[in-house]
Parts: structure tokens; C-alpha cells; sequence
């Protein structure tokens, strides 16, 4: 490969031989190296008390979750995620499904138990469609603490669009929306069966308990 990832705890190689195994082994995390470190950097400051995943695949952002969460639900559709991870995570709770269905039975759980819900990722469907009905599931949720929305492939067209199409102003408790937070890149030549496809990227949601008191812009810093 031309490039290679850093560990699951975003830790900078210390020996020649962890440099060499940055270009020879792959941990299958799909996210980029600038990705792990936001992820890790804003888990461990905020280190919510509650969490959500919406999207496991192998487990890569869920291993970061669960060491800085108290609590995560980890939503997916393939039932393999929770048979496969469920003995490494005591503080993680598999949930089986489309998150469609899934999602709003966790928030309602959440919500009835006064769960301090503090940080959601969302890393699931890819089409339009998904992205933006899992977005407005969450935005239907109201906060009771500030709750961070983060929102993987925002350089993908398709994630982009759901992002872009979701009805953000209509959450009074939505401050700032950042579709750049962390950007994309275009897959290279090394990975032909996506060569320069637009993937990765953080888009970033901030909800506060207390209404906004101006007019939402959804900023794109790097919409050119």
C-alpha cells in the first residue's frame, strides 16, 4: 500500500520497526490518520458519559469509544459485530438492526432513563437517504448536556448530500454545524477498486441544552 494507518491508540511510531509496519499491515480501520487523532483528541477531552455508534464495521472508532466512554451503544446492522466483539467491550452494548428502527429505540431508551447522552458517531449507511435519516433521528432528540454530533465520509458526494439535506434548522438546540471539521481525500491509485473516489472526513454538529438565539449556518471551510 502507499500508505498505511497509525494504531487504534493514534500513537506515533517510536521504533523503526513500528515505522515498517505502517507500509506492510493494515488494521482495516477506514479511517485516516488526521480522523483517528480528532476522534481520540475529542473523545479524551470530552469523555462522555454516554455514547453512540451508528456503524461498527471492525470495531476501529468503537475501540477509541469504549476507552473514553463510560457507556456506548453500538449500533449495526450485521449481526457478526456483536458476536465478534461483544467479550473485548464491558462497557459497550451491541445493538442488532437497521438503524433506522434501532436508532430512534435507543435514543427513546436513552431519553426515558435520563441518560447523559454526550457524544454520537455516525458511520453506517453511505447513501443520501441514510446519512440524512439517521442525522434527523438524532436531531429529533432534544439534549439535556452538550451532545456532539460527528459524522464520517462528509467528502463523499452521496454522505454529503444527507448531510447537506438534513433539516438542521429545525432543531432549536443545533449551535454549529461544520461539514470540514476534518477533511477528505481522494482514494489513490494503490486502491484500484475505488481510484479517486472522494471518502473520509469529519462533519462536526454541536447541540446545546439551550436554544440558539440566531439564524444556523451550516459552514463548509473547505468547499471548494
Amino acid at each position: 500500500m502507499a500508505f498505511q494507518y497509525l494504531d487504534r491508540n493514534a500513537q506515533l511510531p517510536a521504533a523503526s520497526s513500528e515505522v515498517s509496519r505502517r507500509f506492510t499491515a493494515h488494521d482495516n480501520w477506514e479511517m485516516t490518520d488526521a480522523e483517528r487523532l480528532a476522534l481520540t483528541g475529542l473523545l479524551a477531552n470530552l469523555r462522555p458519559e454516554c455514547a453512540i455508534e451508528v456503524g461498527v464495521y471492525h470495531a476501529g472508532s468503537l475501540s477509541v469509544l469504549s476507552r473514553y466512554c463510560k457507556k456506548v451503544y453500538a449500533l449495526d446492522i450485521d449481526p457478526a459485530c456483536a458476536a465478534q466483539y461483544h467479550d473485548k467491550f464491558n462497557n459497550v452494548e451491541f445493538v442488532t438492526g437497521d438503524s433506522k428502527l434501532t436508532l430512534p429505540r435507543v435514543l427513546k431508551q436513552i431519553s426515558e432513563a435520563n441518560e447523559p447522552l454526550g457524544f454520537v458517531l455516525i458511520d453506517a449507511d453511505h447513501s443520501r437517504e441514510g446519512v440524512q435519516r439517521d442525522i434527523e433521528c438524532v436531531l429529533r432528540y432534544t439534549p439535556t448536556r452538550p451532545l456532539y454530533l460527528l459524522m464520517h465520509d462528509s467528502f463523499n458526494p452521496e454522505c454529503r448530500r444527507g448531510m447537506k439535506g438534513a433539516d438542521w434548522a429545525a432543531q432549536p438546540h443545533v449551535h454549529l454545524v461544520e461539514l470540514d471539521f476534518v477533511p477528505g481525500r481522494f482514494v489513490t491509485a494503490e486502491e484500484p477498486e475505488s481510484h479517486r473516489q472522494m471518502w473520509c472526513g469529519f462533519a462536526l454538529a454541536v447541540l446545546l441544552p439551550e436554544p440558539r438565539m440566531s439564524k444556523l449556518v451550516i459552514h463548509e471551510n473547505e468547499s471548494l
